[in-house]
């Protein structure tokens, strides 16, 4: 079909293409002109013309040719000028993936088959990852499962801290991949395994992963640590899969060498594959997040927003997202756009002072300030010895950082109910002993005095 007209007919064709929403978020705004062979469309700012060049290039193109069938190229230009027009627009929802946990194959009777694959369309994908030095090895070797060619990939284990988008890779692998699929956490199979031998059921467990699955995928082992009837459980299945063929793929904050709770013949057989360290991105990355992120949000940040958040140091992708969270969320709120004076604002209300910790350090300067090692910390031990650092540093962890009780109940290879009681005990000990309140702060004070 060729369409009459110039630009406006180039944008009805957009706009049929794309839909209303994202139209009105990113083309609306825009100006052009067909000029000989090429396509000529005017942007309000740098931010959006990368965007357009890199998610909509072909769009234009292939609505342009509708209009007159001799273009071959697009151009995209900034023309400030176009600026105070889409700044007037309003700001649009930040609902872009913000975390790294997403749906999970159910336990139980149906945990290891995959849902109907229509549930996955909106799942992360490979083409939405951004890739970087530090973590192309990881995506290569997810790629690398989902086409079916894991072979000495398996087990595949993607290390990383939190939000490093271990969990990014294993979604995409999964809705490549949906059928006989199943996708859970190293807590759901420890669950699973209880009650199942608590039950005597584990004969139809056993027959669920090891007979009838082409892959699977099991985040966070190192939340197998001190459980050594799920371990030798997970040994053995990992072993029958892996003999097999059938790709294995896990992910942990750490690698295995600091696994100190694991079983040796299981920490062994989760290394006989490819380890992938994910490391944190470096600023070109971040700022392809930032974009990536925000864009999918339909919000246009500032070059110079961009800039601002790119050079703050991060551990992960997940940090980075949620900084930008903060931002939008408040430029929302306050119906305010995105400036570099509410970015600054935002970013006072982030970096409270010893906030910005990892439970990781936090646990290990505990360890040390208590005499005792972080492998003991999240041992089975109760002895008092062990017991009061475990909650002095559960405190810690709450007190400096973000994660939930839940979160923090993982980390020393426990329930929140576990921190619940030790936070209610820190502070009782922390009203009723002076002595024990002082070094509560010079503790303190050394997490928020840390670089």
């Amino acid at each position: 079909m060729q369409l009459t007209g110039g630009w406006e007919a180039v944008r009805t064709a957009v706009r049929e293409r794309v839909g209303a929403s994202a139209y009105g978020a990113w083309f609306s705004a825009l100006d052009g002109e067909i000029d000989g062979r090429s396509l000529v469309v005017s942007c309000p700012d740098r931010f959006t013309r990368d965007w357009i060049s890199r998610r909509h290039g072909d769009t234009l193109l292939e609505s342009a040719r509708l209009v007159a069938r001799d273009v071959e190229h697009v151009v995209l230009r900034v023309d400030e000028a176009l600026s105070a027009n889409a700044s007037e627009r309003p700001l649009a929802s930040a609902r872009y993936p913000a975390g790294t946990r997403g749906p999970r194959a159910l336990s139980g009777a149906r945990g290891a088959q995959a849902r109907a694959e229509p549930e996955f369309a909106s799942e992360p994908c490979f083409e939405s990852f951004v890739s970087d030095p530090g973590n192309v090895l990881a995506l290569e070797a997810a790629r690398a499962v989902a086409r079916g060619e894991a072979g000495s990939c398996s087990p595949l284990l993607l290390t990383g801290a939190s939000g490093a988008g271990k969990s990014h890779l294993c979604r995409a692998i999964r809705r490549a991949r949906p059928r006989q699929t199943a996708f859970l956490s190293s807590e759901e199979f420890t669950t699973e395994v209880t009650q199942a031998i608590r039950a005597d059921r584990m004969a139809g467990v056993r027959a669920r992963y090891r007979r009838s699955l082409n892959v699977l995928i099991l985040e966070d082992v190192q939340f197998l640590q001190g459980k050594r009837a799920t371990q030798m459980e997970f040994f053995h299945t990992l072993d029958h899969l892996v003999s097999r063929g059938k790709p294995v793929v896990l992910t942990s904050d750490r690698p295995p060498a600091e696994l100190d709770g694991l079983d040796e013949r299981l920490r062994a057989r989760i290394s006989s594959g490819l380890v992938a360290y994910m490391g944190p991105p470096g600023i070109d990355t971040r700022r392809a997040i930032l974009l990536d992120k925000a864009a999918a949000g339909g919000v246009r940040l500032p070059d110079e927003v961009v800039e601002l958040l790119a050079a703050r140091r991060i551990e992960s992708p997940g940090e980075l997202v949620s900084t930008l969270n903060q931002v939008v969320a408040r430029a929302t709120l306050l119906k305010r756009p995105v400036t570099l004076e509410l970015v600054h604002e935002a970013l006072r209300a982030v970096d409270i002072p010893g906030r910005r910790r990892s439970l990781d350090e936090i646990m290990q300067i505990a360890a040390r300030a208590s005499g005792v090692t972080v492998a003991e910390l999240r041992g089975p031990s109760r002895r008092r010895r062990i017991g009061r650092p475990r909650q002095l540093a559960m405190f810690l962890c709450r007190r400096f950082t973000d994660a939930s009780l839940a979160e923090i109940g993982r980390a020393f290879c426990r329930d929140h109910s576990s921190v619940i009681y030790a936070l209610g005990q820190v502070e009782r000990r922390t009203l009723e002993r002076p002595q024990f309140r002082y070094e509560l702060e010079a503790l303190a004070q050394r997490l928020k005095l840390r670089p």
